[in-house]
């Protein structure tokens, strides 16, 4: 309820690695499934897709979420040693070494690069869905939820079956065809772009939160992540959004007084998939995997 209303207004093999990645995928998909149902609501309950009300409705669910919190069980806090840290460490610049692995940067630039992409869909597939007349815009944009959840539910068989390199890849090509989709502008190819999305969300960013679980050593594995949250909604976002509001506005008419006539939703959509197209072919020119079971036992087989 609280996400939906933005859209209104391992090592294979390793059993704690994959027991984690189960516990992780469960709270996962109950978050998938919460936020299609907040979707749902906010459109055929609340009818506010176009109202504050989906705001409103979203401070009464953080209201009840905070209160539930004091229900949970007393645990005694875990008292650890607290090692001097230097500013380095506090700033978080000790993870930049990280960058020197070239798969390592491939990978976090790739996810910074793509999220500039992704940062296109949610504000402004919402508008071409309501220019061709579609009211209930959010409960459409949970159509990417449905794919998040299938794609959460076999990740962990298909990684223990294929290549990183090739789910990678996989990911970012539904990013390509959701906005090819997007481009032919009809509502059929809308609903069908977005129901990938999941696809392509799950494939990428999840394989490489996974990835780092795997090739990132364990003492740096937070810092790993905060990295990559960084690029995604860091740089990923602060320059997808400003880069995508530019190009959304190049791409509208004026009449003679100024105003704002129309959007060329497929030039805007051709755009964004050459952009996704352009990660596509960096990526697979770029990262390289490494053995499986490299510094320990393995079979030779590339990840």
């Amino acid at each position: 309820m609280v996400g939906a209303h933005v859209w209104a207004h391992h090592q294979p093999g390793d059993v704690a690695i994959e027991q984690a990645q189960g516990a992780v995928r469960s709270r996962a998909d109950l978050g998938h499934a919460g936020w299609m149902g907040a979707c749902l609501m906010v459109s055929w309950v609340l009818h506010a897709d176009t109202s504050v009300i989906s705001g409103y409705a979203a401070c009464v669910v953080w209201a009840i979420t905070v209160g539930m919190t004091f229900a949970l069980p007393y645990k005694e806090r875990l008292h650890l040693p607290k090692p001097r840290r230097t500013v380095k460490e506090i700033l978080g610049l000790d993870a930049l070494p990280l960058l020197r692995h070239p798969d390592h940067i491939v990978v976090f630039v790739s996810a910074g690069l793509l999220n500039m992409a992704l940062a296109a869909f949610y504000p402004f597939t919402v508008l071409h869905l309501a220019d061709h007349g579609i009211q209930q815009v959010t409960a459409a944009m949970s159509l990417g939820q449905v794919t998040e959840i299938i794609a959460m539910l076999a990740l962990s068989s298909i990684i223990t079956r294929i290549r990183l390199k090739w789910i990678f890849l996989a990911g970012i090509a539904f990013g390509v065809l959701r906005y090819a989709l997007f481009a032919l502008d009809n509502v059929p190819a809308l609903l069908l772009g977005i129901f990938l999305h999941g696809f392509c969300f799950t494939l990428f960013f999840v394989t490489a939160q996974i990835y780092l679980e795997q090739r990132i050593p364990c003492k740096m594995r937070a810092r790993a992540q905060a990295l990559l949250t960084l690029m995604m909604g860091g740089f990923g976002n602060l320059f997808g959004y400003l880069g995508t509001g530019w190009w959304r506005r190049y791409c509208q008419s004026t009449s003679p007084d100024g105003a704002i006539t129309s959007t060329a939703w497929s030039t805007f959509w051709i755009g964004m998939t050459l952009v996704t197209l352009g990660v596509f072919v960096f990526f697979a020119l770029a990262y390289q995997g490494r053995k499986r079971g490299a510094g320990g036992e393995g079979h030779g087989e590339e990840v």
